[in-house]
């Protein structure tokens, strides 16, 4: 299925639920991640497999929003072990998951570098320091993150 397809289909089904629902069970990388496997079934079994399933949950997703903990459950199993197999496999990550994971990392050695030169100088003003070396290491972090994105990216190793 393509990615056009996939989320014309979802956005028939899904156009009474709410943007934040719809946000919070990830289904916008779903179309993404469908054509992805899509694009890889052809050469892996297992693309082909996790793509039949995907199939399966894109043309009949409404279970999700009506609580059924199972469905969801096994919904999450899905995207999780279709993402790590593209991750593994293939080399592929979603869009926007290196940069927030590096934007993180920075944030936190940003803080720590920023307590550990406040103390040490014994500086009064320590929330001051650590908001600068907070912003300072998301900044960076962010950067880096971007630039091995765009790497993949020009790889064709992001969906």
């Amino acid at each position: 299925m393509k990615q056009q397809e996939a989320f014309d289909i979802l956005n028939s089904q899904l156009s009474d639920v709410s943007k934040s629902q719809i946000r919070s069970m990830s289904l916008e990388v779903l179309p993404r991640l469908i054509n992805t496997l899509h694009e890889n079934s052809n050469n892996c079994p297992s693309c082909k497999k996790h793509e039949q399933q995907g199939d399966n949950y894109v043309n009949d997703i409404r279970p999700l929003f009506e609580q059924d903990i199972r469905f969801i459950k096994e919904f999450e199993r899905w995207v999780d072990s279709s993402k790590k197999h593209l991750k593994t496999t293939h080399k592929q990550h979603p869009r926007g998951q290196i940069s927030s994971t590096y934007t993180t990392i920075g944030m936190a050695i940003g803080t720590f570098i920023a307590f550990l030169i406040s103390y040490f100088i014994n500086n009064n003003n320590i929330l001051g320091g650590l908001s600068i070396g907070w912003a300072i290491g998301m900044l960076f972090g962010y950067s880096i993150g971007k630039l091995k994105e765009k790497k993949l990216g020009q790889l064709n190793k992001l969906y």
